[in-house]
């Protein structure tokens, strides 16, 4: 939960409700927590004011709202109040405490068959209630539903209709996600609760571990809907034959929810119905208060009590009324068109506590690829040389991988941590890491729900056995640009803004050739290179877009910040017409040349500790990543990648320790893959490889993900992966290319 900002209001209603921090926004609106006058924990959307303009949505919206309020039942969050004449319009819902559906299966896996049927009771349940009271959710999908230890609800219903021809739609906005629609959907047919039943048909199958019409490139997923029979291998054989009849390609051969449940077998042997580590994972919340001073309320207070979620939870409803077309994905990624993914993070480590003191379980190693499968491979070990170093590593026992990704900066023995604990701290540290180890070995001999060295999905990684704390995705805002002309022969692109919470990104500058993107240290501001008829050149910018700046003439390339915020890493030509390296001041423009030789030297970037510079130099073997000295300009750069393909776009994780890079080159063999490696070039691995051009790496502020672009060139997507290789999502929701991804 982010605090509420300049331009945010501080109630709703006259005062009824009280609002506490913002929690995201969408389509629609702005959601955020809030109280009632009581104490009662609620999430309020506050709609768009431009939208109050659109004909008819007021109208639109009190209808719906009116509907959604006569929904009743067990297993929905109901609307509380609302006020469609506001300035602006508002809607309350209750506060259900849970992580989403979609949280729950990127951290525990494909749901076990009880708890399948359990939950196809639960949403069929809902959907009556829903259809019942004249509403069509429209929107039914994993990221709107809430999973509580009672049961599941469903949420962000009755509102869709509301955005029915208002300049949103009129314009592209798809209300639905693509993977979920129905037949009738994608072809212009008629809109009926039987859509909704679709959708409960693939929800389904996603919890098995399916989806139903499998992955692929996105103008794939219509024509398999529409005409492809699903995948159901996965289900139950008790729910196969109804999952299937939900998701006919005709809407009069699905079943109604309460045809659904009269044939639905639940096998609900207790009073838990969900398997211990997603219980685990709901009773493992953080309780947030707005008011510090007030002490942790037991958990079974209940509404009445602080929400007990994590910052960046969702609430009982969710961010978003609507959401781009985007294709829906394979087990273990995000679910189609939700980019959000917020889920609960792990505990935190207690000073003095052992970072092999973590319960996670090892992975084991996967098997050598072959070339043309994708490969998510698990280079990160708790035990890392010192970095950035030019040595070899020190020769350390086979330690377990920590599935989060890189140890954190901090830990003893990282660089720039506190060191080694003394005394009593010392030994318990020591002490844990045995109890570690040996845990962590008995956890790998276990045998694992899925090999993971199945086929690869469409994000490229194999299925990996399941984690019990993954690392959340990150909150921090990627800076990204956009082609607003895709498949010009002339340069259209700009400089864009994608929040966590928000699956469009928001134009930050008016250009017309912008491109690399990358946030300075503080994040206050951003450098870009823009491309005009007089040349390239680097400029800076606030962090919303404004006070742009020009920095000086640049040959091409991206930049990158020195650590302090004083300099920038940029590329120019010599004397000679050879591109070299220079650092630029930010303050008086003025420049040192760091490079010499005759090899052409491209994308740097900026060591965290500031003392080194890596680069891809060109030599007559190829493109291979170096690392250059700064102080020592005069000195010959190091070579740290020996690929046989060229290496290019190298970036340091936050601790220092690895690079994260792009080996391979279009148009051969996979095209780029994303390779990590330590620092000094050793545990160089394959983090994903696919049939597709991947590249421009970036790593997350906490060195948990990796951010990177997909091609074709001239159609470019994002996506995210953990540093582990798993939970690969796709972040590019819309229809306008995006690329060169800064998250940090």
């Amino acid at each position: 939960m982010k605090p509420l900002g300049p331009g945010d209001p501080a109630s709703v209603g006259d005062g009824r409700y009280r609002l506490v921090g913002r929690l995201g926004q969408g389509g629609m609106g702005v959601v955020y927590f809030g109280r009632s006058r009581s104490g009662r924990a609620v999430a309020v959307k506050v709609v768009r004011p431009e939208l109050s303009t659109e004909p008819g949505f007021r109208r639109r919206f009190a209808d719906e709202v009116a509907a959604a309020r006569r929904v009743g039942g067990f297993h929905t969050a109901p609307v509380v109040d609302a006020d469609p004449e506001g300035e602006p319009a508002w809607l309350v819902t209750a506060y259900v405490p849970g992580p989403t559906l979609r949280d729950l299966l990127d951290q525990v896996g494909p749901l076990p068959a009880d708890t399948l049927t359990v939950l196809a009771a639960g949403l069929a349940e809902a959907l009556a209630a829903i259809h019942q009271a004249g509403v069509i959710h429209r929107d039914l999908k994993p990221a709107n539903i809430i999973v509580a230890e009672d049961g599941p609800r469903v949420i962000d219903f009755g509102i869709a209709r509301a955005l029915d021809g208002t300049a949103l739609t009129q314009t592209g906005f798809q209300i639905g996600t693509l993977g979920f629609l129905a037949p009738e959907q994608l072809t212009g047919g008629r809109l009926t609760p039987a859509v909704d039943m679709f959708a409960l048909g693939v929800v389904l199958s996603q919890a098995a571990g399916r989806a139903p019409f499998g992955d692929g490139a996105s103008a794939a997923w219509p024509y398999r809907v529409v005409h492809e029979q699903p995948d159901l291998t996965d289900l139950p054989g008790g729910l196969r034959e109804l999952v299937a009849a939900c998701l006919a390609k005709d809407p009069l051969d699905r079943p109604g929810p309460s045809e659904f449940l009269d044939q639905l077998t639940v096998r609900h042997p207790s009073d838990t119905w969900l398997p211990a580590e997603a219980t685990a994972l709901i009773r493992r919340q953080v309780p947030v208060t707005d008011r510090p001073s007030a002490a942790p309320l037991d958990p079974r207070a209940g509404a009445f009590g602080p929400p007990p979620v994590a910052d960046g939870q969702p609430l009982a409803m969710d961010q978003r009324a609507t959401v781009s077309v985007t294709p829906p994905v394979g087990d273990g990624q995000a679910p189609a068109g939700d980019q959000r993914a917020t889920v609960h993070a792990p505990p935190p480590v207690a000073e003095g506590q052992a970072l092999g003191t973590d319960p996670r379980p090892a992975t084991p190693a996967p098997s050598a690829p072959t070339e043309g499968r994708a490969v998510a491979s698990h280079p990160l070990t708790v035990q890392s040389p010192p970095g950035p170093g030019f040595g070899p590593p020190p020769v350390l026992a086979p330690a377990p991988v920590p599935p989060g990704g890189p140890v954190p900066p901090g830990d003893a023995g990282a660089p720039g941590g506190a060191g080694p604990r003394r005394g009593r701290r010392g030994t318990v540290a020591v002490a844990a890491l045995l109890v570690a180890a040996v845990v962590a070995g008995l956890l790998v001999w276990q045998p694992w729900t899925g090999s993971g060295q199945g086929d690869a999905d469409a994000s490229g990684a194999l299925p990996s056995p399941r984690r019990s704390t993954p690392a959340v995705f990150p909150d921090a805002p990627l800076l990204v640009r956009l082609d607003t002309e895709p498949g010009s022969s002339e340069c259209h692109s700009v400089i864009g803004r994608r929040d966590s919470t928000t699956d469009n990104p928001e134009q930050l500058i008016d250009g017309t050739c912008d491109a690399l993107p990358q946030w300075s240290p503080d994040h206050k501001s951003f450098a870009f290179t823009r491309k005009t008829a007089d040349g390239a050149a680097v400029w800076t910018a606030n962090a919303d877009g404004s006070g742009v700046r020009r920095i000086g003439a640049i040959s091409g390339g991206r930049v990158s910040w020195s650590p302090d915020g004083k300099r920038l890493a940029v590329l120019r030509r010599d004397g000679d017409g050879v591109q070299q390296l220079f650092a630029v001041n930010v303050s008086d423009r003025s420049a040192q040349q760091l490079t010499t030789g005759s090899g052409k030297v491209d994308d740097p970037a900026w060591s965290p500790d500031g003392k080194f510079i890596a680069v891809c130099l060109q030599k007559p073997s190829g493109w291979q990543v170096h690392v250059v000295d700064p102080a020592q300009p005069s000195a010959e750069p190091r070579q740290v990648t020996n690929q046989p393909r060229r290496a290019l776009d190298p970036v340091w994780s936050p601790d220092g320790r690895y690079f994260a890079y792009t080996a391979g080159a279009p148009d051969k063999g996979t095209g780029g893959d994303i390779h990590i490696a330590r620092t000094d070039g050793s545990d160089d691995r394959t983090l994903v490889r696919t049939a597709a051009q991947e590249m421009d790496p970036v790593w997350s502020p906490d060195g948990k993900w990796v951010a990177y672009v997909r091609g074709p060139f001239d159609r470019p997507v994002i996506w995210a992966i953990r540093a582990d290789g798993t939970g690969a999502r796709k972040l590019t929701t819309g229809s306008t290319p995006e690329g060169h991804p800064s998250w940090r």
